[in-house]
């Protein structure tokens, strides 16, 4: 089993959700409206700094993984998608 952290700009809130639902992830947890800050960017959902990620934090079978994975890789080498992160790790025991 793996754990999965997934942040992402809100705007691709669609895209992502539709990968998750093609590779059978129906289980995780949604933060909408996360503040944000890399590359230099701010996102804090301000006039000034306008915007917000999103993160994801699912948990998934080693399948499911390595599909998360291959569609990240595919989802930035379609569109520069600079702010779409995944943190994937093994998880010992899930209850």
């Amino acid at each position: 089993m793996k754990g999965a952290v997934l942040f992402y700009h809100s705007v691709f809130d669609h895209e992502i959700e539709t990968i998750l639902d093609r590779i059978g992830c129906t289980h995780y947890v949604e933060i909408p409206k996360a503040w944000a800050r890399d590359d230099g960017e701010r996102r804090f959902g301000t006039h000034i700094y306008p915007g917000t990620d999103s993160v994801i934090l699912a948990f998934l079978d080693e399948e499911q993984a390595e599909r998360l994975q291959a569609e990240m890789r595919q989802l930035k080498l379609d569109r520069v998608k600079a702010h779409t992160r995944l943190a994937l790790f093994p998880v010992e025991q899930f209850l």
